[in-house]
């Protein structure tokens, strides 16, 4: 068979006839190479503006688009309760000792809406433990130095009222890792910049406004902002 193969080939390749039908072909591949082209260039260019989730029509919703917004804070409150109940159920089921000490807000993977996770410390285990990847760390820290959060005490609403006061605007989103997150601040676990008062409990976000990322944190005492000085 290869032989043959071979000599078709070469008759083709010798005759005017199949020298056009060589250059036909090559033409018509070439083409076709170029129509994936644009259809991908079209899709990064659609990426640059997030689109809805399949199936979904309503952008009033959280999380409409996989991504949480300053907006989306306004109706977060009435979700924290049972939202840390579920997060408490899995640390517990960890280590009976957890006990919470930071709280992040985020999106549901593909769907609307608000998802809560938290970090735990177990004495017990001498380890920090995220509720949403599983994940144990162990830790040197001294326990007693590490805060506990309380979650009955959290207030959402006024970081949204806090963010929209200072300017930035309601549609501005949140950076795709960490979302919100609410931690205590001591002297011996510091969390935010040098500038904000400790033994407080702080909310900090990563906004993406005017092609720039600006973190700030959001005091739980008074909602005053605060971030760190370039």
């Amino acid at each position: 068979m290869l032989p043959l193969i071979r000599h078709r080939l070469t008759t083709s390749f010798g005759t005017p006839r199949g020298a056009f039908r060589v250059a036909a072909a090559a033409l018509l591949v070439a083409l076709l190479s170029i129509a994936p082209l644009g259809n991908v260039s079209a899709a990064q260019d659609d990426s640059a503006t997030p689109l809805p989730l399949a199936g979904e029509n309503d952008a009033s919703k959280p999380c409409f688009d996989g991504h949480l917004r300053i907006r989306d804070l306004e109706g977060a409150q009435e979700t924290l309760a049972d939202g840390f109940a579920t997060a408490d159920a899995v640390a517990t089921a960890w280590k009976p000792d957890a006990r919470l000490f930071v709280l992040r807000l985020g999106c549901p993977l593909l769907e609307t809406g608000y998802q809560w996770e938290g970090t735990y410390f177990s004495e017990r285990a001498q380890a920090f433990f995220e509720t949403d990847t599983r994940v144990e760390q162990a830790s040197e820290d001294d326990p007693k130095e590490i805060p506990t959060l309380d979650s009955t005490k959290v207030q959402i609403l006024p970081v949204f009222t806090s963010l929209l006061k200072a300017g930035y605007d309601e549609e501005s989103q949140f950076g795709a890792v960490g979302g919100l997150t609410i931690r205590p601040s001591t002297e011996a676990q510091p969390f935010g910049p040098p500038s904000a008062p400790r033994d407080d409990v702080y909310f900090h976000v990563s906004i993406l406004e005017r092609g720039e990322v600006i973190d700030v944190w959001i005091a739980s005492r008074d909602a005053t902002i605060y971030r760190y000085k370039v």
